[in-house]
């Protein structure tokens, strides 16, 4: 499977389902941490890389790690 892309960023996997991609597998490394495989070949994981980085949920995403910086 030359198109299998392994994800462990749950914000990028949530990104990947929300536009309609379906999982391919999972793997659970431990608890609550796991890898999201998907079918999606090169240059449409590419695209779809850029298109969440300048995405809403991207923006959430950098905001709540941000303040989860400020606990610890």
């Amino acid at each position: 499977m030359e198109n299998t892309k392994k994800i462990t960023d749950l914000w990028f996997a949530t990104f990947l389902r929300m536009k309609g991609f379906e999982l391919a597998d999972f793997e659970l490394i431990h608890r609550g941490k796991g890898v999201y495989i998907f079918d999606i070949d090169d240059e449409t994981y590419r695209k779809l890389r850029l298109e969440f980085f300048k995405s809403d949920i991207s923006k959430a995403k950098q905001t709540m790690e941000s303040l989860k910086d400020m606990a610890y």
